[in-house]
């Protein structure tokens, strides 16, 4: 293998640069500690689709560490879907969707986790157990209604989940996921009810196999009027649409044609496709833009602002009512849930 070819791993004399060690005091078995530093890596985007993982004897030496363990770990990370494994091309990262999630987020949340449990003392061993311990207690049905809100982008499925979390402080514990992470995420911990907006419910529910109720929720007037707005442009306008997914632009697409958009032209770009982005702020006459781009400052980014348009919106009352009665109609499933005034109002089925 030639000596330049940085996609490799390193071996022995340069493992610890790359952030891989084992604390052999430590409560969590060594192959775990391995485990989860190489899934870390590959999640937060550190090692990325295609680089080569040292040889198993390499990492071995490198790391003290018994070949078989590492040959186990390397199986643990095939059968999670982290890399692949061909003989004589050696472990390699699979092509995952990382790039959706935004490859930093992680590695800042847990830099966050870890610096304020410092602060109040505790040690990373300390706040590795406790999220485990919280891992394992999500896998079971508990107080709360557990609500899992899918969305075509990472932006709009948080953002909507921790509004619903506020909606409906004290009774539910929303997440946000996207639309693909549906299956995985109801085989790895346990909710109740799958929330989406009235664009994705059809989609929802394929991908819970019906498994469990899906929520479809109605959005506000001022986003109909921006739907209606753009429709209302005259034959050959331009539309620049720019989001963080392609399902996300595809999606724009689909409801500006139900809506009745005729004579334009859509051009479409996800957030890192820099030569898109430069046509679309060339030729298009209004920009659609997702709270994500947004996020991205990518709005600061072109030219003429005035025709920049943020694709988002607000859940109609409606909408809130529909997912409230479908909460109700949980807790009242619960036995040992703590019914709250407001979860005892109705107990009659809802239809979702």
């Amino acid at each position: 293998m030639p000596e330049n070819d940085t996609s490799v791993l390193p071996g022995p004399q340069t493992a610890a640069e790359r952030g891989l060690d084992v604390e052999r005091d430590s409560d969590v078995p060594i192959s775990t500690q391995i485990y989860w530093q190489l899934a870390y890596q590959i999640e937060s985007g550190r090692l990325q689709p295609g680089m080569r993982l040292a040889p198993v004897r390499e990492l071995g030496a490198a790391l003290r560490v018994n070949p078989n363990t590492i040959r186990a770990v390397y199986r643990r990370l095939a059968d999670n879907g982290y890399v692949t494994s061909r003989h004589g091309a050696g472990t390699v990262v699979a092509d995952r969707t990382v790039h959706r999630r935004r490859p930093d987020a992680l590695s800042s949340i847990v830099s966050e986790l870890l610096r304020r449990a410092a602060q109040a003392g505790f040690t990373p061993d300390e706040v590795a157990a406790a999220a485990y311990a919280a891992a394992s207690e999500r896998k079971r049905p508990g107080r709360e209604v557990r609500v899992l809100f899918a969305e075509c982008t990472t932006a709009d499925a948080g953002y909507d989940a921790e509004r619903l979390n506020q909606e409906f402080a004290g009774l539910i514990e929303a997440e946000g996921t996207l639309l693909d992470e549906i299956p995985d995420r109801l085989e790895r911990f346990h909710y109740d009810l799958v929330a989406t907006t009235t664009f994705h419910a059809d989609e929802a529910q394929v991908l819970t196999s019906g498994r469990m109720p899906v929520v479809a929720m109605l959005v506000g007037p001022g986003y109909v009027e921006l739907v209606h707005e753009i429709s209302a442009l005259p034959a050959g306008s331009q539309i620049g649409v720019i989001c963080a997914t392609d399902r996300g632009t595809d999606n724009i697409a689909e409801t500006l044609a139900i809506a009745g958009t005729k004579g334009v032209e859509i051009v479409s770009a996800t957030i890192d496709d820099q030569e898109r982005l430069t046509l679309i702020d060339r030729t298009a006459d209004v920009i659609l833009m997702s709270r994500e781009a947004i996020a991205q400052k990518l709005d600061q980014q072109l030219h003429r602002p005035e025709r920049i348009r943020q694709w988002s919106y607000d859940f109609d009352p409606a909408g809130l009512e529909i997912l409230r009665r479908a909460i109700e109609h949980v807790v009242a499933s619960k036995p040992d849930a703590v019914k709250t005034p407001e979860a005892t109002k109705s107990t009659e089925p809802v239809a979702v």
